[in-house]
């Protein structure tokens, strides 16, 4: 793709095509490959998980998972990381079974980038630290970036 085009993916897409990355990522496959996947993004890389083609044009841009996991709280490590992943694909499956079509599905913009981050919070407890879990997706001029955010568990709790 080069410069000049640009493609517009609407947001119920992105949301599950989001959804589906981290469903074939991290339960779609043996352990062995999520667990690999779990070490890649530990390490702070960003794995390619696939690409999205344009039906019309037929250009072709990859998808990139990334994790942020910059306000995690308490030991990280697979199975913690698993329960998060679990308890957000529950809030993502709650959030569908409320509203089939996504018509309400709640998003916050970064006007300058275009990334989207789906106001979908999942919270979660293991032992005495609460770490909340959300998903991003981030456009760049090369790539489509789906980043896994632990955002501080703070501005949630009431």
């Amino acid at each position: 793709m080069n410069e000049d085009q640009t493609v517009k993916i609407d947001t119920r897409k992105l949301f599950n095509l989001g959804a589906n990355l981290i469903t074939a990522g991290f339960f779609k496959q043996k352990p062995e490959g999520a667990k690999k996947l779990f070490k890649q993004l530990k390490q702070g890389e960003t794995v390619k998980g696939g690409q999205l083609s344009a039906e019309s044009s037929g250009a072709a841009i990859p998808v990139m998972l990334e994790l942020d996991r910059e306000e995690y709280r308490g030991q990280f490590n697979f199975p913690n990381f698993e329960v998060s992943i679990k308890a957000l694909l529950q809030k993502f499956e709650t959030e569908i079974r409320k509203d089939r079509e996504l018509k309400q599905l709640n998003t916050l913009t970064n006007q300058e980038t275009g990334g989207i981050l789906f106001n979908i919070p999942s919270g979660v407890q293991i032992d005495e630290h609460i770490n909340v879990l959300m998903m991003a997706v981030d456009p760049k001029a090369d790539k489509l970036i789906v980043r896994l955010i632990f955002m501080p568990p703070e501005q949630f709790i009431s």
